[in-house]
């Protein structure tokens, strides 16, 4: 199957169906930061088709936040009183950048993961918008300085792929998108989709075989 071949039926009901059974089986590396933490958040990771381009959508956090300002991550955020991860992350889809609940069929959700400093578990909401169109957002300048698409090919293509390795021993993926730098979480959360998505010829995982500095990705 070329790479471009494999781009046409993600939106399948058997693409949906191979994607969740994978990610009930990913395996996530083991923790090593003491015990799990209680607070949970959960995020979306929009999987859209954006003018017949298969793209995920992710968002620059606004310079105005206290945490992770000016860093890019799917939206979402902490959960609200006895919500489910799939009601945290369509709250909080629509708060950030005014896409609408029914636009979005979810999937389901993947394993959680621990956020920074091990304060957090944030589990993904997989979310697939098979039209997304550009009036169908309103993001919140308060919370979100821009919104932007990048093509499933572009993310797999291994020119595209690195890791870095952080002052505490982790190793995590980076993507690199124009201008942009996708890390840490977001990356990880990129990097396990993808894998869970596509065959291992398509998604090749080669971001080990690359290493940007931590310094040149903030």
């Amino acid at each position: 199957m070329s790479a471009s071949s494999s781009f046409q039926n993600l939106f399948s009901l058997a693409s949906r169906e191979r994607c969740m059974t994978n990610l009930k089986k990913f395996r996530l590396p083991l923790n090593k930061r003491g015990k799990q933490p209680s607070a949970t958040a959960a995020v979306l990771v929009p999987f859209c088709r954006v003018n017949n381009i298969t793209t995920l959508l992710y968002t620059v956090r606004s310079a105005n936040l206290k945490s992770a300002s000016g860093q890019i991550s799917f939206p979402g955020g902490k959960t609200d009183k006895a919500e489910t991860p799939i009601e945290t992350a369509l709250r909080e889809t629509r708060e950030e950048i005014g896409l609408s609940p029914e636009k979005i069929d979810i999937w389901g959700c993947g394993p959680a993961l621990p956020g920074r400093d091990n304060k957090i578990m944030i589990t993904p909401v997989i979310g697939c918008v098979a039209d997304l169109k550009e009036e169908d957002l309103c993001q919140n300048n308060d919370e979100v300085e821009e919104v932007f698409a990048v093509p499933i090919e572009n993310l797999c293509d291994p020119k595209n792929q690195y890791h870095t390795q952080f002052s505490n021993g982790f190793i995590l993926p980076v993507f690199i998108a124009d201008e942009h730098k996708i890390w840490g979480l977001t990356a990880y959360i990129t990097h396990m989709f993808l894998s869970c998505l596509l065959p291992i010829d398509v998604y090749r995982n080669d971001w080990m075989k690359k290493k940007i500095d931590i310094k040149d990705i903030n």
